[in-house]
């Protein structure tokens, strides 16, 4: 065995390829079923309208074949975790019914004369696939192939097996599942041998989308709540916006695309490459509209966040424009041509720290708010962003309050700003194709909504681009709106990070409020002495050098050890209880 020093959770994963099985792409493993008739041929004179086909040559069961059906569903768990082979008989699965079924099956090893005796005995990853195999059809495996038992690809599965009583009863004896070398049943628990971790993709997207399954089938979630693996989602309670109502945050995405990968155009028929005029008006975002919307937002009075790719702080003017606009930077992948959604675990943590320290570099600070270029994410995208400092956090677009998404492993928390699908200007010009006046008027009427309404406080995430919203007509049109909206009573415009703030602020003051409740509640009891009454008088606080009421001497801890323990001392000293309130009281 090899000598493995990393835990399970630390090893990485390794994806393997899918593919729809066909009979040339599963030569190598076994013999393909379905309604082809192979070796056709063979004469029975009783059967005159029979095309009957030769016996599988290799395919043998040993002394006695066991037949059986099963029916197997889904699974959450993608990994590999055991494979087997059979020396002495050749297995077989028919898929019954209307759905595929999935298998992980590996190239025979035994009889590889490249291979050393150890790694005969082992199962090689690089011949290792996933196949999906379409309902009705079937596959005999040769001797010595490397395979799992089926996997559902969503809905049940119906299966009609053919092996030996031998390899039944031999798995059948196993008092737990454990590695097994009898009964022609040699069976490895892969962990023990590799220092990585097999995955096999999840099969729902790819039999929808190629007609394998007769209905609809239930597409991967987001985690159980719809906010990534193992993030559950909290309120933000209402009462943080110290008398706004509605908190505008203009997020100005500032991007660059692969050369030669396409990207957003204003003529997208243009296809040639090289191809110019959709690149350039790209280019021209970040040359001409980049700088007119930083200085209509620095005329107007008014604060915002960009997201950046980490290339385009690269590009000098532009890093100097954004410099210069006072705005706060936030992060937005390395480029918008490859986004997160293929990416392994240790490739998604890795492209974040990648970003966050090029941006540190190029701008001069450590970004704190995220968007994922594209909405290309991951399932594990939101707890990465978490575990790698993110505080203000934009990939989800389903509601028009801030909530918290949290790590219910490590408490990671992350502040969510819903990014407004309805005012993008992807959305309003280049899906809608509305004018520069239209655009900006729906922009107001949006927000002028949202202020009317009554209730929690919200948030809009105006997302614009440098390219489309930057210019000339359109900013014109824009710094109107906005300067009208800046005048609407209850309307405040702020960045993602001071929207974050004014939540954490709103948060404290509240667990502050309750504790000194809370406090003052046990205070009152008749059985309280007074040292216990002193130290409700030191939690009240007596608004000398405390702001908020006292807040500030309840939620600082070493200040309130401080203060209490002090006041203990004068009280065992000399009793004078007097003396210990003064000084406790501040």
């Amino acid at each position: 065995m090899t000598s493995v020093k990393r835990p399970l959770e630390e090893r990485p994963i390794i994806t393997l390829d899918l593919l729809i099985a066909t009979r040339e792409n599963t030569k190598s493993i076994g013999f393909f079923v379905d309604d082809t008739v192979t070796n056709p041929g063979l004469g029975i004179p009783f059967y005159k309208t029979v095309l009957e086909g030769a016996n599988y040559k290799e395919a043998t069961w040993k002394d006695q074949a066991c037949v059986r059906t099963s029916q197997i569903h889904w699974r959450d768990d993608h990994s590999v975790m055991w494979l087997e082979r059979h020396m002495e008989m050749t297995q077989g699965f028919i898929l019954m019914g209307k759905n595929p079924g999935l298998f992980v099956l590996g190239e025979p090893t035994h009889d590889r004369e490249e291979l050393d005796e150890k790694h005969r005995a082992l199962p090689d990853p690089k011949t290792t696939k996933a196949y999906i195999l379409p309902a009705g059809c079937g596959i005999i495996i040769k001797k010595g192939t490397w395979h799992d038992f089926p996997v559902s690809t969503g809905p049940p599965v119906s299966a009609f097996i053919l092996n030996t009583e031998e390899v039944v009863e031999a798995l059948a004896s196993m008092p737990t599942a454990a590695p097994m070398n009898h009964g022609d049943c040699f069976k490895l628990r892969l962990s023990d041998h590799w220092d990585f971790t097999l995955h096999f993709p999840d099969p729902r997207p790819i039999v929808q989308k190629h007609g394998l399954v007769p209905g609809p089938v239930a597409q991967p979630l987001m985690g159980p709540e719809g906010y990534g693996f193992n993030m559950c989602r909290q309120e933000v309670k209402a009462g943080w916006g110290n008398g706004g109502k509605v908190f505008v945050v203009p997020v100005v995405n500032v991007e660059v695309f692969t050369p030669g990968c396409g990207g957003p155009g204003i003529q997208p028929h243009l296809q040639s490459v090289p191809e110019l005029a959709n690149k350039g008006w790209r280019d021209y975002g970040n040359r001409r509209g980049l700088q007119r919307l930083a200085q209509m937002f620095k005329d107007l009075g008014i604060p915002a966040t960009a997201v950046v790719n980490s290339e385009a702080a690269k590009v000098d003017y532009v890093a100097k424009a954004l410099k210069e606009s006072g705005w706060e930077m936030g992060a937005h992948g390395l480029n918008n041509s490859s986004g997160n959604a293929k990416m392994t675990r240790e490739e998604e943590e890795g492209h974040f720290k990648h970003c966050l320290d090029d941006l540190q570099a190029s701008l001069g600070a450590r970004p704190a708010t995220w968007l994922t270029p594209g909405f290309s994410v991951t399932e594990r995208t939101p707890q990465i962003a978490a575990a790698s400092g993110i505080k203000a956090f934009m990939d989800f677009v389903d509601d028009d309050v801030p909530y918290d998404v949290v790590d219910s492993e490590s408490g990671a928390r992350m502040l969510c700003l819903p990014y407004c699908m309805e005012t993008n200007d992807f959305s309003l010009v280049l899906t809608k194709n509305m004018d520069a006046r239209q655009y900006a008027q729906t922009i107001e009427d949006h927000v002028r909504q949202l202020a009317k309404e009554s209730g929690e406080e919200r948030v809009v995430c105006l997302g614009m681009h440098t390219f489309v919203a930057g210019t000339p007509a359109r900013v014109l049109a824009l710094a109107e709106a906005l300067g009208r909206l800046k005048a609407l009573p209850g309307v405040r415009f702020a960045t993602a990070s001071q929207v974050h703030d004014l939540v954490r602020k709103g948060q404290k003051e509240r667990a502050v409020s309750v504790m000194r409740q809370q406090t003052l509640k046990k205070a009152r009891r008749p059985e309280v002495g007074p040292r216990q009454r002193a130290l409700a008088t030191l939690v009240r606080g007596s608004g000398s050098g405390c702001d908020e009421g006292g807040a500030r001497h309840c939620f600082c801890a070493p200040l309130f050890a401080h203060r209490f323990l002090v006041f203990t001392a004068l009280r065992r000293r000399d009793g004078d209880l007097r003396r210990a309130r003064a000084f406790a009281s501040g």
